[in-house]
């Protein structure tokens, strides 16, 4: 008797064993139920939440570099305004018609930047300040033999120049988004935002973009050579068209270089007269000018098709300026920024998009990304009702997107994040969140459920109803 409780002893301890280390190699730390997460402890515990997942998104390098709010960005600029295309001008012109009486002219720059005046013709006024206007057109009047030391005042009747835009989503908070004047040197962001009709109190962060053309051409001026009223030009003549022709076949056989050699580049153009009518197969129609011809640009070699980052330099800068928006609505009026010409206030969108979760989760669907770093992991599993009786959630998927066609899938444990030994992140638009099982949760499930405790500690005897145990009356 005694050797058969010992049997059934050893029984049960290598039962015992076996159950642990199963329950050890498949990554369960609770036994009763897998499936809940959380740490209860007493002492606190401080963990970071991050914003990428390195080891999928790796590291993003871009030449947007984010600045700060720095000091020179609360100084006004006093400068005297330049007019621009589309400023509507009054040009007063002392004696120039009636003696003792102003002559007034009231004109609008048109697309090449040059106002036409009575009597004095076209005069180049894009890029001038008011004062160095009135120079122009007093020197004009000079040269054409018109007056002698004249006075010329210019009023400014309508600026377009001095403008900001406000960007993002229309309906946001009653944002007005749109393209604003400013009215005065010292204009800054409160006033621009209020301007707009506000934005919304939860928005952390604001951008505001900042740039400058290099190139006048960029900027949009124009300029339009006009003639000098000091020397005569010479007359020009046309070429023959037919000799035009002639050495454009000649170029593109390669028989002769043409009298202006362009540069090596692809931003150096063929002709319309080479591009039109000349389709390769293949689709593409661009032609650069490479090795003494030009040649399409599906043969161009590599480093040919594409301007380069250095080229785009040339043209433009930009600088993106981060405002704490929440520090300014407390009343930190070090980010009360001015507001410059052409600036571009961009106003985060309410809704960064839709994170998907399925799996074994209480409540499996899509749930709304409320911004761009609002929604944490853990606030979705909690928001989707939790872990089912199936979970494990030591398998836990993160599907991702790192390009325009291409994702990345990670698994992470989420009981350690829950439990506050692993960072907390942020998700982003598209994430698809997949909570796994194992072979073990099924049976472990069915025996918890199987276990039912009465007051008295009883069995439950399921035996259908049967009349052995039952009799019937």
């Amino acid at each position: 008797m005694k050797r058969h409780d010992r049997l059934n002893r050893l029984l049960l301890g290598i039962m015992a064993t076996a159950m642990l280390l199963l329950i050890g190699g498949c990554e369960m730390d609770s036994f009763m139920d897998p499936s809940v997460v959380g740490r209860w402890e007493r002492t606190p515990v401080k963990m970071p939440i991050l914003d990428r997942l390195d080891v999928i998104e790796g590291d993003v390098s871009t030449s947007l570099t984010v600045t700060q709010v720095r000091p020179e960005d609360l100084i006004p600029d006093t400068a005297e305004y330049v007019i621009g295309v589309g400023d509507a001008v009054q040009i007063n012109i002392f004696e120039l018609i009636v003696p003792g009486q102003d002559a007034v002219q009231q004109r609008r720059v048109d697309e090449t930047g040059v106002i036409r005046l009575q009597l004095v013709g076209p005069v180049q006024a894009e890029g001038l300040s008011p004062s160095q206007l009135e120079d122009e057109i007093a020197k004009a009047l000079e040269d054409k033999g018109i007056l002698r030391q004249p006075t010329v005042s210019v009023i400014m009747l309508q600026t377009q120049q001095n403008t900001f835009s406000i960007m993002g989503e229309p309906t946001y908070g009653g944002t007005s988004v749109g393209t604003y004047p400013i009215p005065r040197p010292d204009f800054r962001l409160y006033d621009a935002l209020a301007m707009a009709r506000g934005i919304s109190g939860r928005t952390k962060k604001l951008v505001i973009i900042r740039q400058v053309p290099l190139d006048a051409a960029v900027a949009g001026q124009v300029r339009q050579q006009l003639p000098s009223t000091s020397e005569p030009q010479a007359p020009q003549t046309a070429p023959d068209a037919s000799q035009l022709i002639d050495q454009l076949d000649q170029v593109i056989q390669g028989d002769q270089e043409p009298a202006q050699k362009p540069a090596e580049s692809a931003a150096q153009q063929a002709p319309k007269s080479i591009q039109s009518g000349l389709e390769q197969p293949g689709g593409g129609g661009g032609w650069v000018y490479v090795g003494g011809k030009w040649v399409p640009v599906t043969e161009a070699p590599a480093g040919q098709n594409g301007a380069t980052e250095d080229e785009f330099k040339a043209l433009i800068t930009q600088r993106l300026i981060e405002v704490p928006y929440q520090k300014l609505l407390e009343g930190d009026m070090r980010y009360n920024i001015v507001i410059r010409p052409g600036d571009i206030i961009r106003v985060p969108d309410p809704s960064a998009g839709f994170v998907y979760i399925g799996g074994q989760i209480s409540r499996p669907g899509t749930y709304n990304v409320p911004g761009e770093t609002e929604l944490t992991i853990t606030q979705l599993v909690l928001s989707a009702g939790g872990l089912n009786g199936l979970a494990i959630p030591e398998r836990v998927d993160i599907r991702r997107r790192t390009g325009d066609s291409e994702e990345a899938i990670m698994r992470f444990d989420l009981r350690a994040i829950f439990e506050g030994e692993a960072p907390n992140f942020f998700l982003k638009p598209n994430d698809e969140i997949n909570v796994g099982t194992n072979f073990i949760a099924t049976p472990l499930a069915v025996f918890r459920n199987g276990l039912r405790t009465t007051y008295g500690f009883g069995f439950v005897l399921d035996r259908n109803w049967g009349t052995d145990v039952f009799p019937l009356p």
